[in-house]
């Protein structure tokens, strides 16, 4: 065969490989100017705007200019940034292990082999989907301060004093994971659910064999198998957690007296509010590398498995 003979495969393959790059990139295009558009450009300018005093509204009498790492500084010293900070992780801190275990527990009882148990899959998972602004209006009643609302009322049947609820910075925070907790949980359940349906029964099986209890066969089978789902679990909620925003809208607009504002409530205050473009980007640069290592931390979980 000659040496032309034998070029002429490689060609074609050569030109076939760049006609299937040329129509992959064609397909892509969209979703890619897309990302670019919406998500890596406008990350790319608030990382700019967060090193200048940038306005909503730009003024003659105020004009942009570079300040440096101020924005930076004063997300850190600001008082009402720390405690925007503070209640955010609290109410991470209670969201998402409540979320975790509920989650777990509901997907066990709703996995076994019992009548009206889809049914009660439907009952758990109704609440997702809902959106959390109608969830919010719903439970903003709930909590109402007044007698007549209902946690008052059945507080009122074991003569325990009415509780003001959201007007309460102590209780506050807590009432708006409880509503969120309500919310979300139905979804989480389905994740576990899933996971519990890839554990062989075989395992389950040896384990009642090797005479372990029920207690034995969660803890050393269950658990185990289910590693990378409870994982996953775990930091999607975290990070659904720091995002939360609608919930503070809606019922307490940050109150009262700040301890309901959270990060992004926080950003959009600053941004839309008071018109501090600049500083708002800072506070969104520090929350994307908050998420960032969470998600990092989540890989290296989860990479040897």
């Amino acid at each position: 065969m000659s040496e032309a003979t034998m070029r002429k495969p490689a060609r074609h393959a050569s030109r076939l490989a760049r006609s299937q790059a040329r129509a992959a990139w064609g397909l892509s295009a969209p979703a890619i100017t897309i990302m670019f558009l919406f998500m890596i450009l406008p990350f790319f300018m608030s990382l700019f705007y967060s090193f200048t005093n940038r306005r909503l509204v730009v003024s003659p009498k105020n004009p942009t200019a570079f300040v440096g790492f101020d924005n930076y500084v004063k997300t850190f010293t600001n008082r009402t940034a720390l405690q925007a900070f503070g209640n955010t992780f609290e109410y991470t801190i209670i969201l998402v292990p409540a979320v975790l275990v509920l989650a777990t527990l509901l997907a066990i009882l709703v996995n076994r082999k019992a009548k009206g148990v889809t049914a009660f899959r439907m009952i758990y998972f109704s609440p997702q989907v809902v959106t959390m602004t109608v969830v919010a209006v719903i439970w903003g009643t709930f909590f109402s301060s007044t007698a007549d609302g209902l946690f008052n009322t059945i507080l009122g049947l074991f003569g325990a004093a009415p509780q003001r609820w959201l007007q309460d910075p102590a209780l506050a925070m807590p009432c708006i994971a409880i509503m969120s907790i309500w919310q979300c949980v139905g979804m989480q359940m389905i994740i576990v659910l899933g996971g519990l349906q890839f554990i062989p029964e075989e395992m389950y099986e040896a384990g009642t064999i090797d005479g372990a209890s029920t207690l034995q066969q969660f803890w050393y089978i269950t658990i185990p198998q289910l590693k990378n789902t409870l994982v996953y679990v775990f930091i999607s909620n975290t990070i659904y957690s720091l995002k939360m925003f609608t919930q503070v809208y809606m019922l307490t607009q940050g109150g009262p007296n700040n301890s309901t504002t959270t990060l992004v409530y926080l950003m959009y205050t600053e941004g839309f509010t008071n018109n501090r473009v600049g500083y708002t980007s800072a506070l969104a640069v520090v929350f994307f590398l908050i998420v960032l290592v969470i998600s990092l931390i989540q890989n290296k979980v989860t990479e040897g498995d």
